[in-house]
């Protein structure tokens, strides 16, 4: 890749989630720089080792403070209430940013970023403030549903079954979830699999089957997921995608999450829903020996209550997945003509065919790999946040982790805030942001004592735990702190290999001879296996910096 290219494709991944005047000027500035010292500004490169935030990186402070952020929400939610007395009333037209923004100059008495105030009304979704009408009586405008071509939006919701239970992991009755994908203009429904919730390790293994189910288009792809909360972690996953995948004018996966309370954004896939709940009585009736009892439900719409049968059966999810009808009940619905309004007028297609079509069309798509979206499993586990101190350390539930990868990405002079995931006895660093990508991983100080049962797809080990594996496998007694240290030092898989192969017979010979407890022996042999790699790093010791550039060749 030369220079130039690589140029305009970090530029791509800086600006690629920006918007208008604000993409427009970040896109002249970094051309321009280019253009005059013809070395690729620091900013991306930082983006492409997926720091975003320049302001954080350069130590600049926010353009608002807390306090004029704190008073510009008060003064919007206040001047459309007729009763409060923060602020005076504003009609419904007159609530401006611009007269917002004057205000506040006036009141703090000094400049503040229009900008700023705008990305501040999407961050804190006051548009339902300046938008709300003066008079509850005033009627809504008609909402009317416009086409979408094909792969321009794709919606992501959950379902839960109505009229049966199952036994769930702990042997108790639940309904089950289906999660599904469907693209708007096609209507095709890409994948559909049965859950108990809508967890965040649930919606990320779907989305893993998303992007295995169908090649994608070189183009922007809107994806409208469900504002649920175990959806909302999918933003870290789309934009860890896009910073591999996406390139100028090519494949990029905008977020485009559902408002809270507004179906209507994803009124296409609650409508699916209705023959989601017919198909329940066929499961019913394909499990019928295996029914326990039934006993009365409810169901409540539209501020009604109606009495239901819910049925009882003596099945898991696992039966239910491998019984196939789930992908029956997709399939027929991708094979079946439907019928459709748009603009007002009622049309029929069948998804298969205008989904087959669009790609007979479409020369040039992009396919994943297992093996590409396996790394996505390690976005669903839970977060919280964290510190990754100058010395390249987590205290967390009472014990030290040290950070085995990604850790030339903290700084040696302060402590860096993150979000974290726990996994067996090591964590998932994340940026701390909502869409924050991983950045690393860091590895308990001693092993992990009650692995859980991983679900959803188990992550890859990194290098270092293959390493203390093999060691473990050949009655070495790990000690991980100093182990870390050689590993940062450049000790790979493949050289630990190497230098125990080398020393085999010598670690025996030292076995037999040490009359000592087993553990003693363990830990004798790995302190004589760490001076054979220091020796051995030492005469095949590599700069960092030459290593790098290696690499970017």
């Amino acid at each position: 890749m030369t220079l130039d290219e690589r140029f305009y494709l970090l530029l791509h991944k800086k600006i690629m989630d920006k918007k208008g005047s604000a993409k427009r000027r970040a896109k002249k500035y970094y051309k321009d720089r280019y253009q005059k010292t013809g070395i690729i500004p620091g900013p991306l490169l930082l983006a492409e080792k997926g720091i975003m935030e320049g302001r954080k990186c350069s130590g600049r402070p926010r353009s608002l403070t807390a306090s004029v952020q704190k008073r510009f929400v008060e003064m919007v939610k206040d001047s459309c209430d007729h009763g409060s007395h923060g602020f005076i009333f504003i009609t419904r037209k007159a609530r401006t940013i611009k007269n917002y923004h004057h205000w506040l100059e006036v009141e703090f008495k000094r400049l503040i970023s229009l900008s700023a105030l705008r990305r501040c009304v999407k961050r804190e979704n006051l548009q339902p403030y300046l938008k709300k009408p003066d008079f509850e009586e005033d009627l809504q405008e008609k909402y009317c549903f416009t086409p979408e071509p094909v792969f321009d939006l794709i919606q992501m919701d959950g379902c839960v079954f109505r009229y049966f239970k199952i036994k769930n992991d702990k042997g108790n009755w639940q309904k089950p979830n289906v999660i599904e994908f469907y693209d708007t203009g096609s209507r095709y429904m890409f994948v559909l699999d049965a859950y108990f919730s809508e967890s965040s390790i649930n919606s990320v293994d779907l989305f893993r089957q998303f992007l295995l189910s169908t090649p994608f288009p070189h183009k922007k792809i809107r994806i409208r997921p469900d504002n649920a909360k175990g959806f909302l972690n999918l933003k870290r996953a789309f934009n860890a995608l896009n910073m591999g995948h996406s390139v100028p004018g090519g494949f990029y996966m905008k977020p485009d999450f559902a408002r809270i309370h507004a179906a209507k954004e994803k009124a296409h896939l609650e409508s699916s829903h209705r023959s989601l709940h017919n198909f329940e009585i066929r499961i019913i009736k394909t499990f019928e020996d295996r029914i326990i009892k039934t006993e009365p439900g409810y169901l409540f719409a539209h501020g009604k209550k109606d009495k239901i049968t819910v049925t009882f059966l003596d099945i898991t999810l696992a039966d239910l997945k491998n019984s196939g009808l789930i992908e029956a009940y997709r399939h027929e619905h991708n094979s079946t003509k439907h019928y459709f309004s748009e603009n007002g007028k009622a049309s029929s297609w069948i998804p298969d065919q205008k989904l087959g079509d669009y790609f007979k069309e479409e020369v040039d798509t992009l396919s994943f790999s297992a093996q590409e979206v396996k790394e996505f499993v390690k976005y669903g586990f839970k977060k919280t946040t964290a510190t990754v101190s100058k010395k390249k350390t987590i205290r967390y539930n009472n014990q030290d982790y040290y950070v085995t990868v990604g850790a030339d990405l903290f700084s040696h002079h302060k402590s860096t805030p993150v979000h974290i995931s726990q996994y067996h006895d090591k964590l998932f660093i994340f940026e701390q942001e909502p869409n924050g990508i991983l950045l690393g991983e860091a590895l308990a100080q001693k092993p992990y004592e009650k692995p859980t049962k991983p679900s959803g797809g188990e992550p890859e080990p990194s290098e270092l735990e293959q390493i203390i594996s093999f060691l473990e496998q050949h009655s070495m007694v790990v000690t991980r702190p100093t182990l870390i240290e050689y590993h940062h030092k450049g000790l790979s898989l493949v050289m630990a290999k190497n230098v125990f192969q080398l020393n085999q017979n010598r670690y025996i010979a030292f076995i037999k001879k040490i009359r000592q407890p087993e553990k003693r022996v363990g830990e004798a042999v790995f302190n004589a296996f760490l001076l054979d790699c220091g020796n051995h790093l030492r005469r095949v010791h590599i700069a960092p910096y030459a290593s790098h550039v290696r690499k970017i060749i």
